[in-house]
């Protein structure tokens, strides 16, 4: 089986459904909530076509679903494992805004310890732009499906970050930012709610860094544009400065994680997070 093509093939389809799909009443009624996310209709629709889509296809696998935890399909014992997330940037889609996501990531599966590097596919679909970023990590391969160009050097006057961060964590929150302005102090920050775009973006060159510092993003979120970054040489590391790939995905870790190609930005970064973190 061509894994590739098959992650491919089921990233378009949800993809094309979802861009067909305009916000509703019922698509965007909310089924379930706690306290780090909301569940709605559409994200369950999303998630149960590609379920019902690998069980047609009669895949022995395991699917790590935002909404449903840990699906097995199959009567054997799995071959592959996708993780997925139906719909990253659903309050973007609520309001109508064309900044959304699904994310599929896929590999042949390696047991209960298996790591988020031994993913091996990661697809991204940028659904209201239709432009998909495709990574094989067996080929180290890394291409782009539409109109979006990657850049050598950064394009803009003034570098910018992506910078997640929220009241919750205040102290070290206060901390880190006093921080991050001290030692970039002519930087732009940017937030647009979908954290897989985000950092697709930063690794086409169009941010300088990605840093989320919530310990929120799961591993649904963040395995397709993990693939993508290792193939391109990126750096994807915690505040401690330890790969991520490296934590187990069926432990469902949250993460706070940075994400540059750059390696002065990394290095810079990793200083502060030295600094904050000692207090911590």
């Amino acid at each position: 089986m061509d894994l590739l093509e098959l992650t491919l093939n089921i990233a378009r389809k949800v993809g094309d459904y979802l861009r067909k799909s305009i916000p509703s009443p019922e698509s965007i009624s909310i089924v379930s909530k706690s306290r780090d996310d909301v569940t709605r209709k559409i994200d369950l629709d999303i998630e149960n076509m590609i379920i019902e889509e690998l069980k047609s296809r009669d895949i022995d696998c395991i699917v790590i679903c935002e909404e449903h935890g840990i699906v097995k399909i199959g009567n054997t014992n799995p071959k592959y494992i996708f993780v997925v997330d139906p719909l990253d940037g659903s309050a973007n889609f609520v309001s109508n805004l064309p900044f959304y996501s699904i994310s599929i990531a896929s590999g042949l599966y390696k047991g209960q310890n298996m790591l988020i590097r031994d993913l091996e596919v990661g697809i991204v679909n940028y659904v209201p732009r239709e432009v998909m970023y495709i990574s094989d990590s067996n080929s180290n391969t890394f291409k782009i499906e539409g109109n979006d160009i990657m850049y050598t050097e950064y394009p803009h006057e003034k570098p910018s970050f992506v910078l997640y961060t929220e009241p919750r964590n205040r102290e070290l929150m206060l901390k880190f930012l006093d921080e991050f302005w001290r030692e970039f102090p002519e930087v732009k920050v940017r937030i647009f709610g979908a954290a897989s775009i985000e950092m697709m973006q930063t690794l086409l060159g169009k941010f300088l860094g990605f840093i989320d510092i919530r310990d929120k993003l799961r591993v649904v979120d963040i395995s397709a544009s993990y693939v993508c970054a290792k193939v391109l040489n990126a750096h994807v590391l915690d505040l401690r400065g330890r790969d991520i790939g490296d934590r187990k995905i069926l432990e469902l870790p949250r993460l706070s994680f940075i994400l540059s190609r750059d390696d002065e930005t990394t290095r810079r970064l990793l200083k502060i997070f030295d600094r904050v973190l000692r207090n911590f």
